[in-house]
């Protein structure tokens, strides 16, 4: 299994929308965002449970996984789903890279514009030959050209 990166965009996906990567791809691909600063060790958000909403399985009209939930439960349903929303699209305005656990797990995190920002101002401060060098291999010049393009937007991982 591998990780899917998604510019975010108000259309349908297209192929230069996209980019992929194999779970031993992965591997490789954060040591290099580690050796180029480009990471940070950002704690990763709560995961928010239904229960600390006042949910049960009992409050579901079928499995949870559908979301019918009971009528008088719905409010509380609305915000246990904003919060896992937050979650996932959350970044830290001070950030100096991309958070290591948006690219170690593909549950639908948004890596934020700002995130990118700093992570290609840190790629960009490394010399000149140690960047060639990184792009002459595997998949990391199409990564930098594809973090280039989803600056603006955010990338969304899956």
């Amino acid at each position: 299994m591998g990780t899917q990166f998604f510019i975010e965009t108000d259309h349908d996906a297209y192929e230069d929308d996209y980019f992929a990567q194999s779970a031993g791809g992965m591997a490789v691909l954060r040591t290099l965002l580690r050796e180029f600063g480009m990471l940070t060790d950002a704690q990763e958000p709560h995961h928010p449970r239904f229960s600390e909403f006042g949910l049960t399985p009992d409050d579901f009209d079928g499995p949870m996984s559908d979301g019918k939930v009971k009528p008088e439960k719905a409010e509380a349903f609305a915000a246990g789903q904003q919060a896992a929303r937050n979650r996932l699209e959350g970044y830290d305005p001070a950030t100096t890279g991309i958070p290591y656990y948006k690219v170690a797990y593909n549950e639908g995190f948004l890596i934020a514009p700002a995130e990118i920002a700093a992570a290609l101002a840190a790629y960009n401060s490394r010399p000149a030959e140690q960047r060639r060098e990184a792009e002459r291999s595997g998949s990391w010049a199409e990564w930098i050209a594809f973090l280039r393009q989803g600056a603006s937007a955010g990338i969304r991982v899956f």
